[in-house]
């Protein structure tokens, strides 16, 4: 391949955590892959490793977060439980079949269309193997979609073998507007033409525990760092761990002149079904 200065970047990234952004940081995201190595050596070669075998691989992203958010806090720090009046609107769409060529799913007036060929824009869902396949497929293309950052924001997931939760990010009545339907043959159904239960904050606080025997893998979510200079639809360079945690940790300076920060730290662990621990590129390609 010849050389391109266009491959030669800087620039920085955006923290997607759990499919949310963490908003701002101060002083730069660094990633650290590290590999451990066995090297096998035989008194005829001394010490020349005569091969090599790799014996683990660590990865860490740390990351200095400027929105010092109640919501950040609780994503942040295990252990931790949000006290709240109020309550975040939703709707879930139910699914009784494997989805069809002619099946949309629409959000906010943004319709997805499911099909069998392999996605060519953000708002295309392959129809998996099975109906779960299928329903993860359209779990990912929500939560990657420009959608979930407008509408207030939202965030989806499979709470069950038939259905999926699309959440408003934050609580209040404005969710409850967020429009939601289905068309085409035979689709599955949604709870309302409207998200519901929104409710109002006007008080909020996070409680935190020791936190000690919170198991992390069990807690883990998905990491997304997005370059800045790329449209939000252009995953072509985002850097994705699969399963990662962050055990807490965060700086509060009271000064004039320093921010207060969130210390994060995210270690990676193997996903346990198909042993990812990280990827680079386009989480759709296939």
């Amino acid at each position: 391949m010849a050389s391109n200065t266009n491959n030669v970047k800087l620039g920085v990234c955006k923290v997607y955590f759990d499919n949310v952004d963490l908003g701002y940081t101060k002083g730069g995201v660094e990633v650290s892959v590290t590999t451990d190595t066995h090297k096998v050596t035989i008194d005829q070669f001394g010490k020349t490793p005569i091969n090599e075998y790799i014996e683990g691989r660590q990865v860490s992203v740390k990351a200095m977060l400027a929105e010092t958010t109640l919501r950040n806090l609780l994503k942040l720090m295990p252990g931790s439980v949000l006290v709240t009046d109020g309550v975040q609107a939703f709707g879930t769409v139910t699914f009784a079949a494997n989805p069809g060529a002619t099946n949309t799913v629409s959000i906010g007036g943004q319709a997805f269309q499911f099909q069998v060929a392999n996605p060519s824009t953000v708002y295309q869902v392959k129809i998996g193997a099975t109906q779960a396949e299928s329903m993860a497929n359209l779990v990912q293309a929500i939560n990657l979609s420009p959608v979930a950052l407008t509408q207030g924001g939202v965030t989806a997931e499979a709470t069950s073998a038939t259905v999926v939760r699309i959440t408003a990010a934050d609580p209040g009545t404005l969710g409850n507007a967020i429009t939601l339907a289905v068309a085409g043959t035979t689709p599955p159904t949604v709870s309302g033409a409207t998200f519901t239960g929104g409710v109002a904050e006007t008080k909020a606080r996070v409680d935190t525990s020791t936190g000690i025997g919170i198991d992390m893998l069990a807690i883990s979510k998905a990491l997304r760092l997005h370059p800045k200079a790329k449209a939000d639809t252009d995953y072509s360079d985002d850097f994705v761990v699969h399963k990662t945690a962050t055990p807490g940790a965060l700086t509060f300076a009271y000064k004039f002149d320093d921010e207060r920060v969130f210390n994060a730290e995210f270690n990676a662990y193997p996903d346990p079904v198909t042993n990812k621990l990280f990827s680079v590129g386009d989480p759709n390609a296939v």
